[in-house]
């Protein structure tokens, strides 16, 4: 929760209290390995203006540096696997470096582009493939764009589904989510609760 306040310096009121729009694509080698996710996150327009305030603020009259403002959020997501959980049945995967990103504002809104990769390819002739994107502590609702569903990336010759699972949480887990801001204390991985999972099968 510290690093997420951080990142988002603002009075809070309810639950969540930021909202990214993720485009997501799988990178798959021509051997049927996928290598890397890549990564679009759109700001919400509050979030974009609150951020772009402390920007700002930093840059002191300067011309914004949103290739650094980049840099610094994946420094701090980094310990938080960049707020991705990849599975492969129920194996969690370890992630590696992050080959490239980019910070760009378009249309008066924040746009974070990433590439990370896994620590180990995995072969989806062989495996299933699960990825959620969330904010352990529900701050910030990630939700995959609905204009732009997950896709694999690649010539490979593997026939690959994707599909997006919902999530189904409880009544009580909405009212927790509502109670936070109350003191209430919620686990560490709460935001997984209410988290999208993209399923890719390949045969």
């Amino acid at each position: 929760m510290c690093v997420v306040l951080s990142m988002l310096p603002f009075t809070v009121q309810s639950h969540p209290h930021a909202w990214i729009y993720v485009e997501t694509s799988f990178l798959m080698s021509a051997d049927g390995y996928v290598t890397a996710i890549e990564q679009h996150w759109n700001y919400d327009n509050l979030l974009t203006d609150v951020l772009l305030d402390d920007l700002m603020r930093e840059a002191s009259g300067e011309a914004l540096d949103l290739e650094a403002w980049a840099q610094e959020t994946l420094n701090k997501l980094e310990p938080l696997n960049y707020f991705l959980r990849v599975q492969s049945g129920e194996t969690i995967l370890a992630l590696g470096d992050v080959v490239q990103f980019s910070g760009d504002l378009r249309d008066d809104e924040l746009h974070l582009r990433f590439t990370v990769l896994l620590q180990q390819p995995i072969k989806m002739a062989t495996s299933d493939l699960q990825l959620a994107v969330f904010d352990p502590s529900f701050y910030i609702e990630i939700q995959q764009h609905p204009e732009t569903p997950p896709r694999i990336q690649g010539d490979s010759a593997l026939e690959c589904a994707v599909r997006l699972q919902y999530p189904e949480p409880s009544t009580e887990d909405f009212l927790k989510a509502a109670a936070i801001d109350s003191g209430l204390e919620v686990g560490p991985q709460f935001g997984a609760l209410f988290a999208e999972t993209v399923h890719v099968h390949c045969e």
